[in-house]
């Protein structure tokens, strides 16, 4: 008794069923997977490419999120420039306090920006601005009982630091409703008003200037009717009852290093540039003592983060293109291995943090810095039994960087920033470009007429002078030079005027423009890469999609020429069968 292999059963796109081999005992659907498989190879091929680049453009694009986290941690070290100095971190403020009397936290609160000052001021806190408030007398009726019995009926004006409005008040209002009426009107006055409830069966109304100061003083008239006089608030039509006033509603009052200065608020943000001023309590004879210094930390914490995000881009291209050099071969990461972009970013990156600040040269007697080493920060010692991943990546002298920072602040300002130093109070950079060079320029500006005309300039690089340069006139009071270096100038453009600007690059600088070059999305190495491999692969998976198309039509081209083969085996056999029973028959016969 023979048995069926089911594996052996074949159903063609046409439906048709058919065992594999029936008649030839040959596995045709085998055997024409294998002859599909071999002439795939090609396919094969290209699907593990795509799979290989696949792998790449992960690590490409991982790459590119640590290349972007490293221009993050240069925002604020590559020196972009803004009028208030916000975006320099080296003239991060902190600031001290102290005082002779309570404690300075709970007389006045500074908070400092960094276009403030480095110094010491002392303060003086005669009195603090307040809101004017006075209240009617008490009343002999509940907050929402009817007083008009009371008070009549009638209109009056109410004044405040904003404006004025009218108030009528109808029988049957009652202090709530006067309230109300007074509140809707509060944004066109600057006067609110709130109900007090004294007892069961007293309440008063109380008045509240929502501004503080002398300019914000209330003030009321009775026009038709005695309300307010009723209320007792006013002592005749428009002269406010003294025993009812609860605040006068005054000015601040400070010395200032001993000047009186007089504010209608407790908020002076125009007292000093760069600081913002609350007071909080009045202590005559008091002495507070603010100091604003440099915060040197900001400043740390920026460069620290700069290495830290350095060296995870430098870890992750040591971890995807590491060779074993006892064995010559590459590690199962290192998928990047002789990628040229990766190769270029890698130098690139390196010869900056190895190389000179530009335009920042040693001076006599002045510890100006020229490369990150001097400030503690260098590469690391890279010996036969280090950690691989660790080669070429940098490391800290936090003791030699506190020193620089503590002792020598401008200078590694000088050593990240890109700098511009003008001898003409009238000309200052604004902006300047990747492009801008380290170099001297030497302005003439043309302005007649309240107009600039025309400004031309001589620029020194490496000793090097190119003469006649024309910078382009923007519009306003602005200019800018063909490498991009932007400057205001702000003179009376009544006659011709110079400048000379020098201008230094700092390696924050340096780094900043490289990445933002490297991440450029149309021209950036990254983004050309990325986008070749999925061009790439894009035409992998067309070519896949090619042959195995042409491959199935081969495919049941060979199924039918089997099946054809054994219908025809089949039809022999059944031959070969009847002529076998002839035969026999015959015998019997014979």
């Amino acid at each position: 008794m023979s048995s069926l292999n089911l594996n052996n059963i074949y159903v063609g796109e046409n439906g048709r069923v058919q065992l594999s081999g029936g008649s030839s005992n040959i596995d045709f659907v085998d055997t024409v997977d294998q002859m599909i498989a071999a002439r795939r190879i090609p396919a094969d091929n290209l699907e593990s490419r795509i799979e290989k680049n696949d792998e790449k453009l992960v690590a490409l694009k991982e790459l590119q999120t640590l290349i972007g986290t490293l221009k993050d941690s240069m925002a604020n070290l590559y020196g972009a420039t803004s009028y208030d100095n916000s975006k320099n971190i080296f003239e991060s403020k902190q600031i001290f306090a102290s005082s002779d009397g309570s404690t300075a936290a709970s007389l006045i609160g500074v908070t400092a920006t960094n276009a403030a000052e480095s110094g010491s001021y002392t303060f003086e806190i005669d009195q603090i601005a307040s809101n004017h408030k006075l209240s009617s007398d008490t009343q002999a009726v509940a907050a929402g009982a009817d007083v008009t019995g009371l008070t009549g009926t009638g209109e009056f004006t109410i004044t405040g630091g904003t404006g004025s409005a009218s108030i009528t008040v109808n029988a049957g209002d009652t202090l709530q409703d006067i309230r109300d009426k007074i509140n809707n009107a509060k944004d066109n006055t600057g006067v609110q008003a709130s109900v007090i409830k004294v007892s069961a069966t007293e309440s008063t109304i109380i008045f509240t200037s929502t501004e503080e100061g002398v300019a914000n003083r209330m003030s009321f008239s009775d026009d038709t009717g005695s309300v307010l006089q009723s209320l007792g608030v006013l002592t005749d039509a428009t002269t406010i009852d003294a025993a009812n006033v609860i605040d006068d509603g005054n000015d601040a009052l400070i010395k200032l290093d001993g000047i009186s200065v007089t504010r209608g608020s407790n908020e002076f943000s125009d007292l000093i540039d760069g600081l913002s001023i609350s007071l909080y309590d009045a202590e005559p004879g008091t002495t507070v003592t603010i100091g604003i210094e440099q915060d040197l930390n900001q400043a740390k914490t920026a460069i620290l983060d700069f290495v830290e995000a350095y060296n995870a881009v430098q870890s992750f291209v040591n971890e995807k293109t590491f060779v074993d050099t006892s064995t010559g071969k590459a590690s199962d990461d290192a998928i990047l291995l002789g990628n040229s972009s990766v190769k270029s970013i890698e130098a690139a990156l390196q010869q900056i943090a190895g190389s000179f600040a530009d335009g920042v040269t040693d001076r006599p007697g002045k510890d100006d810095y020229t490369v990150l080493a001097e400030i503690g920060i260098d590469f690391v010692s890279y010996g036969a039994n280090a950690d691989p991943t660790l080669s070429k990546t940098l490391e800290i002298d936090e003791t030699a960087l506190n020193a620089a920072l503590l002792n020598n602040p401008g200078e590694v300002m000088d050593l990240f920033l890109f700098r511009g130093k003008s001898d003409n109070s009238d000309v200052s950079m604004t902006s300047f470009s990747g492009k801008t060079s380290a170099a001297t320029y030497e302005f003439t500006i043309d302005a007649s007429a309240g107009d600039i005309n025309s400004v031309t300039y001589d620029k020194t690089v490496n000793g090097v002078t190119t003469f006649g340069n024309v910078a382009t006139i923007n519009s306003g009071s602005s200019f800018t030079t063909e490498d991009g270096l932007k400057l205001f100038y702000g003179g009376d453009k009544m006659a011709a005027d110079t400048a000379t600007i020098t201008t230094s690059k700092g390696l924050g600088s340096q780094f900043f423009f490289e990445l933002d070059s490297i991440l450029d999305d149309e021209n950036g190495l990254l983004s050309q890469e990325i986008s070749e491999i999925e061009t790439q692969n894009t035409s992998y998976g067309d070519k896949v999609d090619r042959i195995d198309e042409r491959l199935a039509g081969q495919r049941e081209v060979l199924m039918d020429k089997f099946i054809a083969m054994e219908s025809a085996l089949a039809r022999m056999k059944n031959i070969q069968s009847s002529l076998d029973e002839l035969m026999a028959a015959g015998k019997e016969k014979s």
